[in-house]
């Protein structure tokens, strides 16, 4: 059999690397065709061919409507937030065809037995990570995990300092805290080495910041200096706005290495010579900055750590190069940043490490001489409803920032008699409103035994694995009954879809192909749809160029940066006691080897923070339409009906209670019959009418209180009207 060689790919929203592992086991990086360590992530979609790298890149200054940039911050959502040549293509299509150019030199230097690991950043959900694998899957790509970038760059760091050969790595613990400011979002991750562990203690970020922010601010204010000076906006044009920032792209980099420079924009004949100094830089980004800062304090508080217990702070990304950001954790950490592993190519080489790891583990070879914790980085619950508003909330089960693997034990009651199902809606997000999170799937216990009574207890097993598969158990006490369903990750495109566009890029496709596979796919499923939907979105065909003016497909907050206040708290953070202390994942996990979370020391932290004794899950009404095809993922879940199957999560004792709460609130909410008052047109008013009658009401006015007034002080002179 042939051996089997790792591999390490930083997909980035600016640049990407590919790493592997030499003969001895150290990483190393794989240049690309051009002979560089990295590619640019962007993609020119020309009618013959689709160009990845450095060429696309320059094509974005002359024809920037055939190309797709910053493809990353788009990732989970239905399309790419602008259409090329009037199509609009998923985003992991476009992903995919990055990934499609780094598999070339993977397979001209390593063969075909390549397995890669693909990094994600620690703070995207479930949606975005499906995406990213289905981009590596298109890409032909032989995927073996998902691994986050924060925990890529320890594993680098790591390897540098000897600590994951546990027979030659320094003795004690090291306690790191990773700053990763990529060029589209921010990570940062606080992490602990000793010999032959990485343990991830809590993660946090913001998908919608990083150093193109930082790019945009400055791109922004030299076309407002140009528009004071010459009354003419460059950004009105879409190759010229695409030179004015690469021309500031240019100014970032060359501030990181001296104080001042400066910026030049031609535009209509126009010249604009900007200088640009460090001090106005940072004046102009202040906020990006605290926003990193503040989502760094809130990890620090969220995992009830302090400064003085962090042993280094590793810088990662290439926006960690501006000196404002060095400046920044110096103040707040009081150390002096570590820059010992390259922010380039730290994620690629620990993610080659990564692969390696787990092809050995996977060999029960020799190799395998660490071993890695992750924690999820958002919560993971199901929706259920509170009998004493019978309002939907999110029933957070494993909340984040929980060592993986995970297990949660839930019990619930039935509440009717002879009930037959549970639906069970899996959601990922901290928000306790179901809408405010993420549908990762909805599954069905079905079959459970006939006549069972009311109040009879069911037991319902959550367990949540490191490579994000959810199983769901349930067992009726007393009665050897059992269910069980496996739910890995959902949403995204099918099965088919997939197989489709991996036709398409096993060739040499250009866009024409692209063209005719959209057209293909949304004729079988009839129009666009969202993620893990079937409703088509807005009325706009889409097989042909979209008409100008025509409605988009794309939700407004597609593309739409995150743009709170860093002083307001962050909607899908919450702090307090919901989260597990991370001296309590220390204690759990350094005690021995990995254990699931309800065996361990720590377990208590796993508690929902909304009391699950009253809190009823939605059942199926009849039983009878039941099939095979009704566990997994479907439509969203019918409304509870008086008499429908539903369960409590309460003893038995408190289901009539439950039950008549129910009972009540469903006859107030029984529709009663209304009239609808015949709506009257209202006629409109002319504009000018009212604008007559306004300019007459002030006049008479106006002169009432000026002769009012010439009365009081000449009353010989202004007798009084009356």
């Amino acid at each position: 059999m042939a051996r089997l060689i790792p591999v390490g790919i930083d997909l980035g929203t600016t640049f990407s690397a590919v790493a592997t592992l030499d003969a001895a086991g150290r990483s190393v990086m794989l240049p690309n065709d051009e002979g560089d360590l990295l590619t640019p992530s962007v993609v020119l979609f020309a009618q013959s061919e689709v160009v990845v790298g450095k060429d696309a890149r320059n094509a974005a200054m002359v024809d920037p409507a055939l190309v797709a940039e910053w493809v990353k911050r788009d990732m989970g959502s239905p399309f790419y937030s602008r259409p090329i040549q009037g199509r609009y293509l998923p985003p992991e299509v476009i992903q995919a065809c990055i990934l499609r150019k780094l598999r070339g030199k993977i397979d001209a230097e390593l063969g075909p037995d390549a397995r890669c690991v693909i990094t994600v950043p620690a703070y995207f959900d479930e949606t975005r990570r499906k995406a990213t694998a289905d981009a590596g899957e298109m890409a032909g790509l032989r995927v073996l995990d998902i691994v986050n970038e924060p925990t890529a760059a320890a594993l680098a760091f790591g390897e540098m300092a000897g600590y994951l050969d546990a027979r030659r790595a320094p003795s004690g613990v090291t306690t790191v805290l990773v700053y990763d400011l990529g060029g589209g979002t921010f990570d940062c991750t606080l992490l602990q080495l000793s010999a032959g562990r990485v343990v991830t203690l809590a993660t946090d970020g913001d998908v919608q910041l990083g150093g193109h922010d930082w790019d945009l601010r400055l791109m922004n204010h030299a076309a407002a200096e140009f528009r004071r000076l010459y009354n003419l906006d460059p950004l009105t044009d879409p190759a010229a706005g695409n030179r004015l920032l690469q021309a500031a792209i240019e100014a970032k980099h060359a501030l990181s290495a001296r104080p001042r420079t400066h910026m030049r924009i031609d535009f209509q004949g126009r010249s604009l010579d900007l200088l640009i100094t460090r001090e106005l830089f940072a004046e102009l980004t202040a906020d990006l900055l605290e926003r990193t800062a503040y989502t760094t304090r809130q990890l620090i508080n969220d995992a009830r750590w302090s400064w003085d217990g962090i042993d280094r702070v590793l810088l990662v990304g290439g926006a960690t190069r501006m000196p404002m950001v060095s400046e920044m954790l110096r103040q707040l950490s009081g150390r002096e940043p570590d820059r010992s592993v390259n922010p380039d190519e730290a994620v690629a080489r620990g993610a080659a490490i990564y692969a390696g790891h787990l092809l050995a583990k996977a060999g029960d070879e020799a190799g395998s001489r660490f071993e890695v914790t992750n924690v999820n980085s958002h919560s993971l619950g199901i929706e259920g409803i509170e009998p004493s508003t019978m309002r939907k909330i999110n029933v957070v089960l494993i909340p984040r920032n929980t060592p993986l693997p995970a297990r949660k034990v839930e019990r619930f009651t039935t509440k009717s008699d002879n009930q037959r199902s549970i639906v069970v809606q899996v959601l990922e997000g901290e928000s306790s409103s179901p809408g405010d999170c993420t549908s990762i799937g909805r599954t069905v216990i079905r079959d459970l035994p006939p006549g069972l009574p009311q109040g009879w207890p069911i037991d319902v097993v959550f367990s949540y694995e490191t490579n994000g598969r959810l199983r769901v158990e349930a067992s009726v006490p007393g009665t050897g009954q059992t269910a069980q369903l496996e739910l890995e990750r959902s949403g995204g495109l099918s099965g088919g879809g997939i197989d489709r566009w991996k036709r398409v890029l096993a060739g040499e496709p250009g866009f024409a192909d692209f063209d005719r596979a959209v057209c293909d796919l949304l004729n079988e499923s009839g129009g666009p749809t969202t993620a893990g939907s079937a409703v088509p979105v807005g009325p706009t065909p889409f097989c042909g160029p979209i008409p100008p003016g025509a409605a988009s497909p794309i939700p407004a907050t597609t593309a739409t940066a995150d743009l709170r206040s860093p002083n307001a708290p962050n909607p899908l953070q919450t702090s307090g006691s919901a989260y597990p202390p991370a001296e309590a994942m220390v204690s759990a996990y350094w005690g021995g080897a990995a254990q699931s979370a309800a065996e361990m020391p720590g377990s208590a932290a796993l508690r929902s923070p909304t009391d699950a004794s009253a809190i009823m899950l939605e059942g199926i009404t009849t039983s009878a339409g039941l099939g095979p095809g009704a566990a997994g993922v479907g439509p969203a879940p019918p409304p509870v009906e008086p008499g429908g199957s539903s369960a409590t999560s309460d003893p038995a004792a408190a289901a009539a209670a439950t039950s008549s709460a129910f009972a009540a609130a469903t006859a107030a909410a029984t529709p009663t019959e209304t009239t609808v008052p015949e709506t009257v047109p209202r006629r409109e008013i002319p504009r000018w009418l009212v604008i007559v009658v306004g300019y007459l009401l002030s006049a008479i006015v106006g002169l009432s209180l000026g002769y009012l007034v010439l009365m009081w002080l000449r009353p010989e002179s202004f007798p009084r009207p009356w």
